[in-house]
């Protein structure tokens, strides 16, 4: 299985990454040399899937230019393309420049898991965690990985910073780069009572946070607390009326 990395801000429709695209082609054919023009192709081409073509792009630009950046990329590329061990070289030739980038390891680390080499998986998550200790997404593929290890508590244990990093990043007003739906760790009742707890707590602290009651209801809905539930997202919908997952929500308690 691939493992895709594309920049999950990315908004532009296909039709419009195609017109950039042969804008770029004919510009490139006035401008050959142009290596911000020819790497900016590539990364188009790799956000069509179009990877092979992608790949021989930014080959071009690291001919003439082996920056870390262009590795970065290219091996981002690779992995997307699930050619896991041309991934890893990339990124290799990223790290040999002494240049420690977490998500280097934290994509390195993903390569591996695609090879299924669990071992050094870890230890490239461990890299990326050692560099940035707030690094949600590898924390995440920690917890993750060491869950398919059968290492539960953990696993656990790593889940539950994933969880604790939200609150902190909320406190500090941090909340626009913390987009993560906790309900995907509601398959866990450890989890869920934790979430409970410190969402309980968030939205005695700032009462006036919507997203905060509504995800204290997919909390409570996960635990069988239908009407503790229901009035949470309520909450949600009184403090913003145009929160429309928390009025489906809603209503959709209120139909039974």
């Amino acid at each position: 299985m691939t493992r895709n990395v594309r920049n999950p801000h990315s908004y532009y429709s296909p039709g419009l990454i195609e017109e950039l695209k042969d804008e770029l082609q004919k510009k490139l054919q006035m401008e050959p040399e142009n290596l911000q023009l020819r790497s900016n192709l590539a990364a188009v081409l790799g956000r069509l899937g179009q990877f092979d073509e992608s790949i021989a792009e930014f080959k071009k630009c690291i001919s003439v230019n082996p920056n870390p950046e262009y590795w970065n990329d290219l091996g981002k590329i690779f992995l997307n393309a699930g050619k896991y061990e041309e991934a890893i070289g990339a990124f290799q030739e990223v790290i040999k420049q002494n240049l420690l980038w977490p998500d280097v390891f934290f994509h390195t680390a993903l390569a591996y898991r695609g090879l299924s080499e669990t071992d050094k998986a870890c230890q490239s998550l461990q890299e990326a965690i050692k560099l940035n200790p707030k690094y949600r997404e590898a924390i995440n593929e920690r917890a993750q990985l060491l869950e398919s290890m059968e290492k539960k508590d953990d696993a656990l244990t790593e889940y539950k910073k994933v969880i604790a990093l939200f609150f902190s990043e909320f406190q500090s007003k941090e909340v626009k780069a913390y987009h993560y739906d906790l309900s995907v760790l509601y398959d866990n009742p450890p989890l869920v009572e934790e979430s409970i707890r410190q969402l309980s707590w968030l939205v005695q602290q700032y009462p006036g946070y919507a997203d905060a009651h509504y995800k204290l209801g997919q909390a409570l809905e996960a635990k069988g607390m239908k009407e503790e539930a229901i009035l949470s997202f309520r909450k949600a919908l009184e403090i913003n009326p145009q929160y429309e997952t928390a009025r489906k929500s809603f209503w959709k308690k209120n139909s039974f």
